[in-house]
């Protein structure tokens, strides 16, 4: 089993080589999610929407789990719960644009946030 520490490592290190908030969080689960993530970056495609970490949670646990169509409860319960988790640890916020305010967290610490959501989820 894959521990916290390692899964930061690896996501940690996706970063210094550049790849972007979503695709480090889900490529430290599955590095075959790089493709799917890659416009996800700076908040969707540069938009500054929501945050690429916050982002692949969910993608990292459709991934992860069985979601047929008559669980859509529960992964929707399950997605919602990270994100309030991911958004109470950020003072409210899960916006990239608001995320990346001066004196806010760096996108690394942000990265570090989701990987622990999702381990702590059971991820």
């Amino acid at each position: 089993m894959v521990t916290l520490e390692e899964r930061i490592d690896k996501a940690i290190q996706l970063r210094k080589q550049g790849y972007n908030c979503a695709q480090c969080v889900a490529m430290a689960y599955d590095e075959e999610l790089a493709n799917v993530t890659a416009g996800l970056g700076s908040g969707v495609g540069g938009t500054g929407n929501i945050c690429g970490a916050a982002n692949a949670m969910a993608i990292v646990c459709g991934e992860m789990t069985d979601a047929a169509p008559t669980d859509k409860p529960a992964y929707y319960t399950c997605v919602s719960n990270m994100i309030e988790k991911f958004r109470a640890a950020n003072n409210g916020n899960i916006n990239c644009r608001d995320l990346r305010k001066p004196g806010s967290k760096t996108c690394v610490d942000l990265i570090k946030d989701a990987v622990r959501i999702l381990h702590e989820e059971g991820f």
